[in-house]
C-alpha cells in the first residue's frame, strides 16, 4: 500500500472532501482488514470502518504530521474498535463469525475458500483461524491488539508503536508474551505437552 501524499492530507484538513475521499479510498482495505479482525463480523466490520472514516474526517485538524497519516488513521481505528467491543461487552453482546443468519433465525456461517488451496488446506486452515480467534478472546486488550497488528495485519514494530502510543521495547515484549500465551493455550486444547 502506498502513502498518501502529504498535500493531500493537508487538503482534506482543510476541508476538502475530493482530497479525503482519495484518502477513503488509499486506505479503506486496510482499515476495513483492521476492523474485521477486532470485530470479526462483517457487518459490524464494516460499519466500524465507516465510523472510523467518519471519525477521522471530522477529527481531521488533530492530524499533527508528527507521524505518517496512515498511523495515525491505524490508531483512530484500532481504539474506535477497542471502545466498540468494551461497549457491546458491558451489554453482553457476543460476536459471531456468521455473516448472515437463516430465515428461522437460526445462524449460519458462509464458507469463502482460496480456489488455489485443496479441500483439507482450506478446512485445515479455518479451523486454525477459529481456535486462534478463540483463544484471543480471553487475551487482555494490550496483548490482543500487539497479536493483531502484527502477525495478523502484518504492521512493523515501529508502527504498532506509533499507533498504540507505546514504546517499541513493550511492543515486542508484550508480543512475545503474547505469542507464548497463545502457543500454551492452543497446545492445551490439542492435548499436546508443552
Amino acid at each position: 500500500m502506498q502513502e498518501i501524499d502529504i498535500e493531500t492530507v493537508k487538503k482534506a484538513q482543510k476541508g476538502d472532501k475530493a482530497a479525503f475521499d482519495r484518502i477513503i479510498t488509499a486506505y479503506r482495505q486496510v482499515v476495513s482488514g483492521i476492523c474485521m479482525k477486532y470485530m470479526r463480523n462483517r457487518e459490524e466490520a464494516l460499519d466500524m470502518a465507516q465510523d472510523v472514516f467518519c471519525a477521522a474526517y471530522t477529527s481531521m485538524d488533530k492530524f499533527e504530521h508528527k507521524s505518517k497519516f496512515s498511523t495515525w488513521l491505524y490508531r483512530v481505528a484500532v481504539n474506535m474498535c477497542i471502545n466498540r467491543l468494551d461497549m457491546l461487552k458491558r451489554r453482553k453482546y457476543f460476536a459471531t463469525d456468521s455473516l448472515t443468519a437463516g430465515a428461522e433465525g437460526e445462524e449460519y456461517e458462509v464458507q469463502i475458500r482460496d480456489k488455489t488451496a485443496g479441500v483439507h488446506e482450506a478446512l485445515e486452515a479455518a479451523e486454525t483461524h477459529s481456535m486462534i480467534m478463540a483463544a484471543l478472546d480471553g487475551f487482555d486488550t494490550e496483548s490482543k491488539n500487539v497479536i493483531v497488528l502484527r502477525d495478523m495485519q502484518g504492521f512493523e514494530y515501529d508502527e504498532i508503536s506509533a499507533m498504540l502510543g507505546i514504546p517499541l521495547g513493550s511492543v515486542k515484549s508484550r508480543l512475545n508474551r503474547a505469542r507464548l500465551k497463545l502457543r500454551e493455550i492452543i497446545l492445551k486444547r490439542n492435548g499436546d505437552k508443552l
